[in-house]
């Protein structure tokens, strides 16, 4: 006798239907030109290490040293990072300053290895904490009954006692990992791919990923918009800048919805993107540290356009220099030259520029002055409700193709 049970699907959950503008497909010039601009607009390694990018997994020290002490939450690298300096400053100088006549011994770090045994170490941080809670009605510590908006630890201790963590758990929370070579199911990569994230606080103190879009860069298709169940226990969503809220967490869980945790959001962006796909953002270093993702193939529009800043900042102050170093080798001149430079301060072609720059924050690079200042669209306008990481990638997307345009018109000017 047959049994007709339902299958379950296998593969990550279909996106979520976003109730927005739908992500069109771009509109290119016909030819080679425009991919070729696009991957011209690829990030070094050099500087994507700069800008904060991970490009290689974490050591084993890496990874100890993400754990975090049970009462002040501190991390042990945090803990440690200004030890070695201590410890040279106390053997270039024996004794302390007066009144005290010797140093006091470093605070300790006890690591717990299961079944009431410990090992232990020196650090450089007294543990500082509330052993209290919060009290929800009066938001005062139960410890020392301050307001949380105003209360410094009130017990300090010379001991640091580190969280328990199972085998595995601190490399399955905190590892990076590669992007495949090979796709899962021996299809192609798309070309390029359009992503945001947004990221809730757990407990720990960690930044966890919570939500997760993906958009296929040129055709505009939804890849993944999806509710992440993060790793860790939360504090709390960040709400008011990611847009999500428990209810939504518990809601897409009951529902088979969400991605599994950061692995099950990583094998899901692997299913439409490989090492060569170029993965298109704004501030694509805070996406992929979210994800604990290493991908060599990034344009990201804040990167492109912190670049033209700091080119133009560079140009004015090559000019400036070159002006002054006229005015001082050229004595005769120096009044003329003065007054020119003067008229050429207040002039409108020359002095509205900058001004207009700093008044409309054009020093500023956040994806929404950006979508503003150049594509006159208004994004993140919910105010409390959060951002909205469908919107954000899309207008990644957006802004990365008008920079592509326009680098295209630019050189077509030089050529006319």
């Amino acid at each position: 006798m047959a049994h007709n049970h339902q299958q379950r699907p296998s593969g990550p959950p279909p996106p979520e239907p976003h109730g927005g503008p739908p992500a069109l497909p771009l509109e290119c010039p016909p030819g080679d030109d425009y991919p070729i601009e696009l991957f011209s607009l690829l990030e070094s390694e050099d500087t994507m290490r700069k800008h904060g990018f991970v490009m290689e997994p974490l050591t084993m020290a890496d990874i100890k040293g993400k754990a975090r002490c049970k009462d002040c939450n501190q991390s042990m690298l945090n803990l440690t990072k200004d030890l070695k300096r201590q410890q040279k400053l106390r053997r270039a100088n024996p004794f302390p300053p007066p009144p005290k006549r010797f140093w006091d011994p470093f605070p300790t770090i006890l690591i717990p290895k299961g079944k009431g045994r410990y090992d232990s170490t020196e650090c450089a941080v007294e543990c500082s904490s509330h052993p209290g809670t919060m009290d929800r009605a009066t938001r005062c510590f139960t410890c020392c009954h301050v307001p949380v908006t105003e209360a410094k630890p009130c017990v300090n201790s010379h001991v640091h006692e580190l969280r328990y963590y199972a085998p595995g758990e601190l490399i399955r929370i905190h590892q990076y990992h590669y992007t495949p070579a090979v796709h899962p199911e021996g299809l192609a990569f798309r070309a390029a791919v359009a992503i945001d994230c947004e990221m809730g606080t757990a407990i720990s103190g960690d930044s966890e990923l919570i939500r997760l879009t993906a958009i296929d860069y040129l055709t505009g298709e939804v890849l993944i918009n999806n509710l992440v169940q993060p790793d860790q226990h939360m504090l709390h969503l960040n709400t008011k800048f990611s847009g999500v809220t428990f209810l939504q967490l518990n809601e897409a869980k009951r529902k088979k919805t969400s991605l599994r945790g950061k692995a099950g959001a990583r094998e899901a962006l692997w299913r439409f993107v490989g090492p060569h796909t170029a993965l298109v953002g704004h501030g694509l270093n805070n996406d992929l540290r979210a994800l604990k993702w290493i991908h060599p193939t990034v344009v990201d529009s804040f990167m492109v356009e912190h670049r033209i800043v700091q080119a133009k900042k560079k140009a004015e102050k090559e000019a400036a220099e070159a002006a002054a170093a006229a005015a001082t080798n050229t004595e005769t001149l120096v009044e003329d030259l003065a007054e020119q430079i003067l008229d050429l301060e207040l002039s409108p072609q020359t002095q509205s520029q900058p001004k207009q720059k700093r008044t409309k924050g054009t020093g500023d690079l956040a994806l929404k002055t950006l979508m503003k200042k150049y594509i006159n669209r208004d994004i993140q306008t919910q105010g409390n409700k959060g951002h909205d990481s469908f919107e954000d990638a899309l207008a990644a997307r957006d802004l990365v193709h008008w920079m592509v345009l326009r680098r295209l018109a630019e050189k077509e000017a030089l050529v006319v």
